[in-house]
């Protein structure tokens, strides 16, 4: 497998979903509850998949990015339903909480998402990975979500070397 970058990591749902995975349906839907790959319906709760974008050190502006699920307002998740469906302006700044734990990050720290261009998930602002990390940070953050890297990138071949 070729490494050609930074890797991107998804959520396949909030933490407090109960009902198992979604696998290859676009929705899951156990009785009112609903899940798609972007939107999540759990009783009274209401769930969007979101961007976290994590600097690299010492890189010409690269990133990786993390995709966990934010719980929102209703009033928040309705007004990226109408900008995603019906074509409504994006929403403005809104307040969350983290609804997949992450390393140095809580299961339900407080973030704000950022709707900031047109079909795109919103952009999580989050405290533990406001600054950008050190190449060897990166590759503990992906450890500790069970995507070890470093033993690709031990082989000289790899290395080039």
């Amino acid at each position: 497998q070729e490494l050609g970058g930074p890797v991107d990591i998804g959520f396949e749902e909030p933490e407090a979903w109960p009902h198992g995975e979604r696998g290859v349906a676009p929705v899951l839907e156990m009785g009112e509850d609903r899940l798609s790959a972007d939107l999540c319906r759990l009783g009274d709760r209401r769930f969007l998949r979101c961007l976290i974008r994590i600097g690299i050190e010492g890189s010409d502006g690269e990133v990786a990015l993390l995709a966990p699920w934010a719980e929102v307002t209703h009033e928040a998740f309705y007004a990226y339903v109408a900008h995603a469906f019906e074509g409504a302006p994006l929403p403005a700044l809104s307040d969350a909480l983290l609804a997949n734990a992450l390393p140095n990050a809580i299961l339900g720290s407080r973030i704000i998402l950022e709707f900031e261009a047109e079909g795109t998930r919103p952009f999580a602002r989050i405290d533990a990975y406001a600054k950008p990390l050190s190449f060897d940070a990166l590759l503990d953050l992906y450890s500790e979500l069970d995507h070890d890297l470093r033993p690709m990138l031990s082989s000289k071949d790899r290395l080039g070397k």
